[in-house]
């Protein structure tokens, strides 16, 4: 048997795809041991663990702004972070810091704008601290980022800058050159946005809602000295207004996996 492939892609079009390759490595996502795989809807009416934001951090700040809350008798399950209508109000989710680089941590969200696209920002991906911590694991997207973070890895459209969805990281407080996706987002449109650790490396991923990629940032290989290899991260979700009007984030899905054991 080769070494392991780590899967970056677990999505049904991949699987049809590569026939029997893609269906194995999707397959092992189901295998209890070696992989540890957190996989989260938002159905119910409760989050998990409960009572809003259940096994989750969530925090709010500004005007009418709210944390995570499950949107009720949306198809398949969904929740929304609210920035209220306030400048600079925000909303975010982390779950808790378990993933590596050196288990090869890779992290999907499905998510949609749900007001507007103009005048916002948001982010997904994998950072260093819970919520609570840190507003934004970016202050400011433009060049390289401005951090709040130490170690991250997350893919950020901040209009304060420009209207690309960009993919940026940081290694123990120094900024990775950060890559422009070319697909221009559209309004209350659900995509699939993930990043995928390798080691120290990364790389982000855009797809549509059936799962088809749309591209790749690198298009091949990964980011250089993206993230601290052994430093645990948090899977993470953010949206900001950058005026004084609301700018809701709804969460279709999220599904995070990593190997048990690091692997480098």
């Amino acid at each position: 048997m080769g070494a392991l492939r780590p899967l970056e892609i677990p999505s049904r079009k991949r699987m049809y795809a590569e026939g029997a390759d893609g269906a194995f490595e999707i397959l092992e996502l189901g295998v209890p041991l070696g992989i540890d795989c957190w996989d989260d809807g938002f159905e119910g009416d409760l989050f998990r663990g409960g009572a809003a934001p259940g096994v989750y951090q969530s925090t709010a700040s500004g005007a009418a702004s709210a944390v995570a809350a499950l949107d009720l008798g949306a198809v398949g399950g969904q929740c929304t972070l609210d920035p209220g209508d306030a400048n600079a109000g925000r909303s975010d989710l982390s779950l808790g810091r378990h993933y590596t680089g050196n288990r090869f941590a890779t992290c999907w969200w499905r998510i949609n704008m749900r007001d507007a696209i103009t005048s916002s920002k948001f982010e997904v991906g994998l950072t260093d601290v819970v919520s609570g911590t840190d507003a934004g694991a970016l202050s400011a997207k433009a060049g390289n980022g401005t951090w709040n973070a130490t170690d991250a890895v997350v893919l950020c459209r901040d209009t304060d800058d420009d209207t690309n969805l960009t993919l940026l990281a940081v290694q123990n407080g120094t900024a990775a050159t950060s890559l422009d996706f070319s697909t221009v987002l559209a309004l209350n449109t659900m995509y699939w946005l993930g990043v995928t650790l390798r080691g120290t490396r990364a790389a982000g991923y855009l797809m549509d809602t059936d799962g088809n990629l749309l591209e790749r940032q690198p298009a091949s290989a990964y980011i250089e000295s993206a993230v601290t290899a052994a430093t645990l991260l948090t899977p993470w979700a953010f949206v900001q207004n950058r005026s004084g009007s609301q700018r809701r984030l709804n969460i279709d899905r999220l599904k995070v996996y990593q190997f048990a054991t690091a692997n480098s």
